[in-house]
């Protein structure tokens, strides 16, 4: 990325008032950056430089703010793919606690993240998890809206969806990490380190990563049961050779926990 480039962006827009032959160079700016887009902008420009100002701007300001993400013009379209992928994923897996409002979501939803059956027995710290990722779905339930509001006008381009696409990148990696954390939390045995008291996570972003969060939550909470039948070994079992499978990282202490009931330790 060219920095000098990005620094004359920033000295443009900290002009108070800057002269027609400054607002011309900000258009020029902006033709630089996606010429196709903004041709009009710098040709109105030309001859009416004032009046052209706040749509400069407003366009530079923008496009400031993603260069400052580390994104170039041509990477933003990926990086909002990929981040509606992943938000449409969560989307589509509502709290249980939560009533999606149909003016909100146009993605299907394919189940509900259920609540911990000892939710209520959990540390304050963590019952709050779950109340603060409701909150954040129904965030990015709203933001996803607006998206969709502003792809289907006209005129539409990627840079203008950028920002918020960048806000529901950052909520939902918060959720992610949150739920993972809830998912995961088990009472700290006597004479635990810190260390291993820490709950499992998922070691390797993959396009596995929820087959793996779900693994791990299976593991957390069968070790949590009191006492285990036929049925809940088998599930734990199974999630156990999933993560194995795909050479995810178990704790020592967590394995020693799991051969204690019986668990076979795949060989890896």
């Amino acid at each position: 990325m060219d920095q000098h480039f990005t620094d004359r962006i920033q000295q443009f827009l900290q002009l108070k008032n800057p002269s027609d032959d400054q607002i011309i160079e900000g258009a020029k700016m902006l033709l630089q950056l996606s010429p196709s887009r903004n041709r009009g902008i710098y040709n109105s420009a030309l001859r009416r430089p004032k009046s052209m100002l706040p749509w400069i701007r407003t366009d530079l300001r923008k496009y400031l703010n993603i260069r400052k993400r580390g994104l170039e013009t041509g990477d933003v379209e990926r990086y909002n793919q990929e981040t509606l992928v992943r938000v449409k994923n969560t989307l589509s897996m509502p709290p249980s606690t939560v009533m999606p409002e149909k003016k909100e979501v146009s993605i299907p939803v394919l189940g509900s993240r259920g609540i911990r059956e000892d939710h209520n027995s959990l540390p304050e710290v963590i019952r709050t998890l779950w109340d603060k990722n409701a909150d954040r779905w129904r965030l990015l339930s709203k933001l996803h809206f607006q998206l969709a509001q502003m792809i289907a006008k006209p005129g539409y381009a990627p840079c203008d969806g950028n920002e918020l696409c960048f806000q529901m990148r950052q909520i939902d990696d918060a959720l992610r990490k949150d739920y993972e954390t809830y998912d995961s939390w088990q009472p700290s045995a006597a004479g635990q380190s810190s260390e291993d008291a820490k709950p499992d996570s998922v070691d390797v972003f993959t396009d596995n990563v929820k087959v793996i969060q779900n693994a791990r939550t299976a593991v957390s909470r069968g070790l949590a049961r009191k006492t285990q039948n036929e049925e809940s070994l088998k599930n734990i079992q199974s999630a156990v050779n999933t993560l194995f499978a795909l050479k995810q990282v178990v704790k020592p202490v967590t394995v020693e926990k799991l051969k204690a009931i019986g668990i076979t330790i795949p060989k890896q």
